[in-house]
């Protein structure tokens, strides 16, 4: 009497038929866990995270030894992240803003001299040019594969913005927080 072959040996239709199976079974799993989703459109836009932006600058002003300024930005714009960090060695205050057409920007605030706040997030940025804003001359920095930078100095205190914005939106915060005057201390 022949012996049956072992049932891996038994053809290319029982290999489909099994991979089929498995396949079905982590389906389910994947379905029952709820952590993938199907969207031929593309990914969609989650909600935007909201951060109290006048209330964070309302306490930097109160906690910092420089002066702070709270710009009033576009209708639309969505603050998104704040934080003090150290730049360079000196304090500074970070507020993010998500805009209109979803990009990023966000202002920095420090007594750092010019060039440390240049190097906002340690990449050098080596090209500076000049740009006008209602009367005041910013400094933009630029460098290869980094975010610019746009700094005021305002004699106590040097003003940054920097993000992925674009330029419009860069000059729109520059206007905004040239304008604003500095918060109450205290």
């Amino acid at each position: 009497m022949a012996e049956a072959k072992p049932r891996i040996l038994q053809g290319n239709r029982d290999m489909f038929w099994s991979v089929v199976v498995l396949m079905v079974i982590v389906g389910v799993f994947v379905g029952v866990a709820g952590q993938c989703a199907f969207s031929p459109s593309g990914p969609e836009q989650g909600p935007i995270r909201e951060f109290d932006a006048a209330a964070s600058l309302a306490e930097d002003a109160r906690t910092l030894d420089f002066p702070i300024r709270s710009p009033e930005v576009p209708e639309g714009w969505t603050s998104n992240s704040g934080r003090v960090q150290s730049l360079g060695g000196f304090t500074s205050s970070h507020v993010g803003w998500v805009t209109g057409e979803r990009s990023y920007i966000e202002l920095v605030q420090t007594d750092a001299p010019e060039d440390v706040v240049r190097m906002v997030d340690g990449e050098p940025r080596p090209s500076r040019t000049m740009v006008p804003i209602s009367g005041r001359e910013w400094s933009v920095y630029n460098g290869d594969d980094v975010r610019p930078v746009w700094v005021l100095d305002t004699g106590d205190t040097r003003v940054a913005v920097t993000g992925s914005a674009p330029n419009s939106d860069f000059e729109t915060m520059a206007t905004a927080v040239q304008d604003s005057e500095p918060l109450p201390t205290g």
